[in-house]
């Protein structure tokens, strides 16, 4: 995947993050991070995964998504407190 390919993936995944439509992309950059299981309440293994992450600002905050470099599925979403 290219920074490009990322970036539109990103974009795309606008609504389904619930990111507001004066959210601006600002960087798009490519990171290996860790990801367990999809219920944090269960142990399970921790896998490291090559993502692009798309950092969108809103207002005050951020928004960072993590776009999984292989399959262009966002795997993670954090937010500034």
């Amino acid at each position: 995947m290219t920074r490009g390919e990322a970036r539109r993936a990103a974009e795309a995944a606008r609504e389904q993050c619930d990111i507001p439509p004066e959210g601006r992309l600002y960087a798009v950059d490519k990171r290996h991070i860790e990801l367990a299981g999809d219920d944090p309440s269960q142990p399970a293994p921790v896998k490291d995964v090559l993502v692009w992450l798309a950092r969108f600002r809103i207002r005050h905050g951020w928004t960072e998504l993590a776009v999984d470099d292989a399959s262009g599925q966002i795997v993670r979403v954090r937010r500034s407190r």
